[in-house]
């Protein structure tokens, strides 16, 4: 198989193809002849060495779409050669011509009647998942409510945005890190979206005042102490990653306390480590709305395998909107 490898981190082309022997099959797993590999800014991260459990040499890649290859004792369900969508998550290894993947994460198009295509369903998976969840097990969103999302037209605030709109939220307001972003607010279920630098200013203009219920943050930084200052009381603050590198920011009970308000955070892959078959089924719903056109995905572009160094730097520069591929087979 073709599998793009990380030897060391850091390097700007931490990613070198390279020909190995085919992923054999497990028991209670299924392989996977990849077509895509969906690219996030999780992929950036593990390139730079800031998931320090995860040792090299390794591959890559939370997500996949393509077609079965083999399937392992126990698992039921499956048939070889059918299209499928998987996430890879915590066990990684998605860049690849071959994955393995677990039977619970991976949803089959057919249960889709055919709606979404291969490219489609790996854009989407894991930042869809991810989205679908937060709104109804994280903040349990309630109609009317309102939400404040930072990152709010890259591959994750794309289907944040889209879901809270989906699921009756009352006003969605985002951030963006360029003006040039703030007019792509109608396509990704938005009220209105604000440059991050005056985020606290405009959100409070935006609500009359009285701020939001929520604030989703996969940025970190600086970002995350200000976002308490758009809460509303019982509000609170989720945090989805910390895509700008900076340091961690320390939270004061004594303010949560003071100001009736709550910090959350949420990882997809250990949560699915723990409820392998409840965030399959939360999968399956969420990839349910996509193939019925209630929201849509986004893909900022596709790339051949031997480009994959291209899509991470790209990704890094903050000027990508929705999702980027990797093309492993035809």
């Amino acid at each position: 198989m073709k599998a793009l490898v990380v030897d060391q981190y850091g390097k700007e082309q931490a990613l070198h193809l390279k020909d190995m022997p085919d992923t054999p099959v497990s028991p209670g797993r299924l392989t996977i002849d990849v077509v895509y590999s969906g690219v996030g800014f999780v992929d950036v991260m593990l390139s730079r060495g800031e998931f320090t459990h995860v040792k090299t040499p390794f591959i890559p890649g939370l997500e996949v779409a393509g077609y079965v290859r083999e399937i392992g004792e126990g698992v039921e369900g499956f048939r070889i050669g059918e299209p499928v969508v998987a996430m890879t998550l915590t066990s990684i290894g998605g860049f690849a011509s071959v994955a393995s993947v677990r039977p619970e994460l991976t949803v089959r198009l057919e249960r889709l009647e055919g709606k979404l295509d291969l490219a489609t369903a790996a854009a989407s998976i894991v930042n869809l998942t991810t989205a679908y969840i937060v709104m109804k097990d994280v903040i349990k969103l309630r109609k009317d409510e309102s939400i404040l999302i930072h990152a709010a037209v890259g591959g994750l605030g794309g289907f944040l945005g889209q879901v809270a709109r989906r699921l009756g939220a009352g006003k969605v307001l985002g951030t963006v890190g360029s003006p040039e972003k703030t007019n792509l607010a109608s396509e990704f279920g938005y009220d209105e979206l604000f440059v991050r630098s005056h985020f606290v200013e405009q959100t409070l203009q935006a609500t009359g005042g009285q701020g939001v219920d929520a604030v989703l943050d996969p940025v970190g930084g600086d970002l995350r102490r200000r976002s308490h200052d758009v809460l509303q009381p019982f509000g609170q603050l989720v945090v989805l990653g910390n895509a700008g590198g900076q340091p961690d920011v320390i939270q004061s009970t004594n303010d949560l306390w003071f100001n009736n308000q709550a910090v959350a955070g949420f990882q997809l892959g250990s949560y699915s480590d723990a409820f392998p078959a409840r965030v399959g089924q939360r999968a399956l719903e969420a990839l349910h709305m996509l193939a019925a056109e209630y929201i849509r995905s986004d893909i900022y572009g596709i790339y051949p395998a031997e480009e994959a160094n291209e899509a991470l730097r790209l990704l890094e520069t903050g000027a990508t909107r929705g999702k980027l591929l990797l093309k492993m087979t035809e």
